[in-house]
């Protein structure tokens, strides 16, 4: 059984640590980490007595607990990441941000959210499977990052790691899951117990530099067309030639399968989602006026980062804007540079700065798949609709395909009203919340064993 207080304690206690990740490896607090693995041998000794661990990299965590025999189920890997992101403005937050602290309902502090919640109710649910005398006849592993949350050309993914070397044990896994997806909140369709989304495939990741060159002078004698001028036409020009929206398997399904409750309040546009394919110049302009849905239709393309002169009475030799990209499935970052060449004024030079391709799209259908929905609909509903999904964002997860065709983002947790969110100031979890995903995971495991 889940210990609702133990939950509690345990996260507050994880949250202590400020295992903030940075593009520059040397300037990240080791220590923390090491500090927050002595208190997780602390917190939770049966998984410690009973799981083997292996590190990887300078703070990732594998534990592996063996219990395949060979005729059981195909090994399951479970995912989250240590590190968390900068605290931001200590002013705003009502708590301090890695006091872990608790009220009556509410557990505050950064990483409550993204990703610490899901470590510690994995790590929960496995501690009181031992405690009530559970062994799986399958292998379960646990892998657990340092450093998802940055990106960059010298950036060595702690989790790309871990797949390397499971990969070079010879694993492969029936089921990998990840943050993301999930319970959410759906009374706006008419579905009072919620949605229960498997996000199948992430989009991909890039930043593209368009820089111009000039030059430069003080700025008593301006000239036309100056670098400024031409970026600023080229961040135009992105905004005027979106990438074209397209269908995909994933996000037809998704839609078709929420059409009939969308129709509940929108009956245009639940029935033109019947049959997007038929309707499909039609359904354009509803796309266009939902920024959510439309980035599940098309490679997005947005200016993020601006630079010019150092000060103000320079006329820069040098101007530029980093575009942020998040690849549909199906494009390619090849594609997406000769794209945004193709619609910016010529003379500008465009560079990848950094990026990735869109992952691969998992299987849906199967046992695995209705094994995460049966336990939600145990726990939250049974009247609960499911739908495959796309994650617009990043997880570790998109490492590991190799390892697996049913690579999921699916978070237990199910938030029924408005919180701050991931990365915002007074970050947090309900305790209930996450003692609800302690009890996924501790029903989950244990019916994995039956899986066919």
């Amino acid at each position: 059984m889940i210990d609702r207080n133990a939950c509690k304690e345990h996260l507050c206690g994880l949250l202590k640590y400020p295992t903030v990740s940075d593009i520059e490896e040397s300037s990240m607090d080791f220590k923390a980490f090491e500090e927050m693995h002595g208190y997780m041998e602390a917190a939770y000794p049966l998984l410690h007595k009973t799981l083997k661990k292996k590190k990887i990299g300078k703070a990732g965590l594998l534990y592996c607990w063996p219990g395949g025999n060979g005729r059981g189920p195909k090994p399951l890997l479970l995912m989250a990441h240590q590190d968390v992101v900068p605290a931001g403005d200590l002013e705003k937050w009502h708590y301090p941000p890695f006091g872990g602290i608790a009220d009556e309902k509410y557990i505050y502090g950064r990483g409550a959210i993204d990703c610490k919640g899901h470590l510690a109710a994995q790590l929960e649910g496995i501690e009181a499977l031992i405690r009530d005398g559970f062994w799986p006849n399958y292998d379960l592993y646990l892998f657990y990052g340092y450093n998802e949350e940055i990106r960059g050309e010298n950036v060595q993914s702690s989790a790309e790691e871990a797949a390397r070397y499971l990969e070079s044990q010879g694993l492969s896994f029936g089921m990998i899951l990840d943050e993301g997806g999930g319970m959410k909140a759906a009374k706006q369709y008419g579905i009072p117990d919620g949605l229960c989304t498997v996000m199948l495939a992430e989009k991909g990741y890039a930043d593209v530099e368009i820089s111009c060159n000039c030059p430069g002078g003080h700025s008593s004698k301006p000239y036309k067309n100056g670098a400024l001028k031409q970026i600023a036409e080229a961040i135009l020009a992105l905004e005027q030639h979106p990438w074209p929206y397209r269908i995909t398997d994933t996000n037809k399904k998704r839609y078709e399968r929420l059409a009939p409750y969308i129709r509940k309040v929108n009956v245009k546009l639940g029935t033109l989602l019947i049959d997007m394919e038929a309707n499909w110049e039609k359904l354009k302009p509803f796309i266009d006026r939902d920024p959510e849905m439309a980035a599940m239709f098309h490679t997005t393309m947005v200016p993020t980062v601006v630079s010019g002169a150092k000060q103000a009475n320079i006329l820069p030799e040098k101007a530029s804007v980093i575009v942020n990209c998040r690849l549909l499935e199906g494009d390619t970052l090849a594609a997406l540079e000769a794209y945004i060449k193709s619609v910016i004024p010529k003379g500008l030079e465009v560079r990848l700065l950094n990026g990735n391709e869109a992952s691969k799209v998992s299987l849906y259908e199967g046992s695995e798949k209705d094994l995460l929905v049966q336990v939600c609909r145990e726990l939250y509903g049974g009247q609960i609709v499911e739908i495959p999904d796309l994650l617009l964002a990043g997880t570790d997860a998109r490492h590991m395909y190799a390892l697996s065709d049913r690579v999921y983002r699916f978070s237990p947790f199910f938030k029924r009203e408005e919180l701050p969110a991931a990365h915002s100031v007074n970050e947090c979890l309900g305790i209930t919340t996450l003692a609800e995903g302690a009890e996924f995971y501790y029903r989950m495991l244990k019916r994995y064993n039956r899986i066919q």
